[in-house]
């Protein structure tokens, strides 16, 4: 299965409209645009790259504090679903493992991993700091992504949970592919350090599900590709699929595509009004942590069984039997 775009985004009617406003502004390289099969389009250039592009380095918070795009905006991606005439667009997150905090540096988390944002992102505000970047319009995209990707009592776009929420849905392929490709970029002479949640984890127990399934891919693979201290990748630009699995796991604790996409789906599921109910004692509902789906080594409200870690649970083998393993070509 190959989820390759094939067309071009400056001209095409089918790529959303706002992403060709992107190409026509100069914001956008068309081969920055993909496409899956089921029409579920993403954006390879973040909103730091894209703000930065044009000129605008720093934002307003609202405490009117000077903010750096660059920290802040660095890990969030464009997406969008088909939705009704037209689409609706969101935002996913792509982060590496980062160290600002013990830099000293002001910035967002620096735990790697990846968010997809189920609430519907309102490309007029980006738009318009694009054209316009004053003080004002640059607060105002700033207050717009917070919401999308922090705030609390927020509501998810309909569109966003019926693409994300069937088995069939490629999208989440698609990001995946990205991620396990986006880390590899930052391999120095093909070595990377587990990210410090893993590490961590391992030090607290070395025979957990984790571990186990990185020998297990070692095994499979007949090489070491991680020794619970660093992964080491062969050739980053062309990655084997046990070296993208053993990416995967240690940034996002999925050991498969087919889980990924089964948690991505997971969270989709529970975006229902019954799940807005608060959780005695915590405060919050499990609708409040599904309308973002966490893909990271972290506990969370979710996870409990963690249907998505299991790889004989139902949901998982639907998704593999609908994807296979999950092993794509992306065009970089």
């Amino acid at each position: 299965m190959e989820y390759e775009s094939s067309f071009q985004p400056d001209t095409s009617p089918a790529v959303p409209r706002f992403f060709r406003q992107l190409v026509s502004m100069g914001c956008l390289a068309a081969d920055t645009i993909q496409a899956t099969q089921d029409h579920f389009y993403a954006v390879r250039k973040s909103i730091a790259d894209i703000l930065i592009g044009r000129g605008i380095t720093t934002f307003s918070n609202d405490q009117d504090q000077t903010r750096e795009c660059g920290k802040f905006f660095d890990d969030w991606y464009l997406y969008a679903v088909p939705g009704g005439k037209d689409y609706v667009y969101s935002l996913f997150k792509m982060r590496e493992q980062e160290h600002n905090a013990e830099k000293g540096e002001i910035g967002d988390g620096d735990t790697p991993g990846v968010t997809v944002s189920f609430i519907a992102f309102d490309t007029g505000v980006l738009s318009a700091c694009l054209t316009d970047p004053s003080h004002a319009n640059r607060k105002a995209l700033n207050r717009e992504i917070n919401r999308v990707v922090a705030a609390r009592h927020q509501r998810h776009d309909p569109a966003l949970k019926a693409y994300f929420v069937r088995t069939q849905a490629q999208g989440p392929y698609l990001i995946a592919q990205w991620y396990v490709r986006f880390l590899a970029e930052f391999a120095e002479n093909g070595i990377l350090p587990v990210p410090q949640a893993y590490a961590a984890q391992y030090r607290k127990n070395s025979t957990g599900r984790l571990p186990r399934f990185l020998e297990e891919n070692n095994a499979a693979a007949g090489h070491p590709i991680c020794d619970h201290k660093f992964l080491f990748l062969r050739d980053p630009r062309n990655l084997s699929f046990q070296e993208q699995l053993a990416l995967l796991a240690t940034h996002t604790a999925d050991v498969s595509f087919p889980a990924f996409a089964a948690e991505v789906q997971y969270h989709a599921r529970f975006l229902v009004w019954y799940a807005r109910l608060p959780i005695p004692f915590l405060g919050h509902s499990v609708y409040d942590s599904a309308i973002r789906a966490d893909m990271t080594i972290g506990d969370t409200e979710l996870e409990g069984p963690a249907p998505f870690h299991n790889p004989n649970s139902r949901w998982v083998r639907r998704q593999a039997q609908c994807h296979g393993s999950g092993e794509v070509s992306v065009r970089l």
